[in-house]
């Protein structure tokens, strides 16, 4: 196929920020302080669309907490959680012109009642019942992704525990957030990820497109941030639209029956006996090449990425 080859220029981006921390951590503070910043400097460069931030709440009463401090619509997120509802959300907040979408949180999604573990469970919980999650999860991801707005989105941390003693020799226990809750890389999808401290509400880039904060040091998100997020977002020529390469299923299938094959040869084939098990809960002949669809190779393709080689 021919390929249409240009000069790469920077252009103008819809930035995407996580943040991170355990319960008590000051994710929705922070998540509000700095879309004010992004909207209080999209104002100026005549870009805040309708001039209003929209938050989803999945915390019970506490996107409320704030209304004092800071002008923002909100709309509450209740349980079943199923990816289906943050997509339509997203929708709903790109139609209605909001430039700035807050998400708090989005780990229900994952988690919560009617969220993707739940209906892994509901499919049966096997391998081959991820095949029937998978691509609702991945549409979300992409939908956000992919959002012509700008979005904050919250995820709770994986508390962890930590005995630290003090010269006096007085005992602290110390929570931390080792990862967030949702699908593994979830938090990798977006511009910048942030870990917040629970104790000190000090922030830690834990990634950084923009190369904006990596050498600022730990330090409490403020409206200063949005600021520089969107000054960062201008510094470019025009928006494009993400283009995503389409395949056609026939496509699909046979590429994902090469890499299943692949790591098969890898993993010893048939003369690996674990290995021929697992083939055969997904094709009783043990072959895969027989296997016909893409959600069944795709489950069948995670279940041997967790073998070891």
């Amino acid at each position: 196929m021919p390929f249409e080859i240009r000069k790469a220029t920077r252009e103008l981006i819809w930035v995407k920020v996580a943040l991170i921390a355990p319960s008590g951590g000051g994710k929705t503070y922070s998540s509000l302080r700095v879309a004010t910043g992004m909207l209080e400097e999209l104002k100026k460069l005549g870009q805040s669309q309708n001039g209003k931030i929209l938050m989803a709440n999945t915390e019970s009463s506490r996107g409320l907490y704030y209304a004092n401090e800071f002008t923002y619509d909100i709309v509450n997120m209740t349980a079943p959680h199923n990816p289906e509802n943050y997509t339509d959300l997203i929708e709903y907040a790109t139609q209605q012109k909001y430039p700035i979408l807050i998400m708090d949180g989005t780990s229900p999604e994952w988690e919560g009642k009617g969220g993707c573990l739940e209906l892994h469970q509901q499919a049966g919980g096997t391998y081959q019942a991820w095949a029937k999650v998978t691509p609702r999860h991945d549409k979300f991801i992409m939908s956000l992704a992919d959002a012509p707005i700008h979005i904050v989105a919250t995820m709770r941390g994986k508390d962890q525990y930590e005995m630290q003693k003090e010269d006096s020799g007085k005992i602290n226990i110390k929570k931390f957030g080792v990862g967030a809750k949702q699908r593994e890389n979830f938090e990798y999808e977006f511009t910048c990820t942030f870990l917040i401290d629970q104790k000190t509400n000090l922030a830690t880039p834990q990634k950084d497109n923009t190369h904006l904060f990596e050498n600022e040091g730990d330090q409490k998100l403020t409206e200063k941030h949005g600021t520089k997020l969107i000054q960062w977002a201008n510094s470019g020529e025009g928006y494009t639209v993400p283009v995503r390469e389409v395949k056609s299923a026939s496509d699909s299938v046979k590429e994902l029956k090469e890499k299943v094959v692949e790591l098969c040869k890898e993993l010893g084939g048939s003369k690996n006996e674990q290995l021929m098990i697992a083939i055969k809960e997904f094709e009783p002949s043990g072959n895969p090449n027989k296997i016909k669809d893409v959600e069944t190779l795709t489950s069948l393709l995670e279940k041997l990425s967790t073998f070891n080689k």
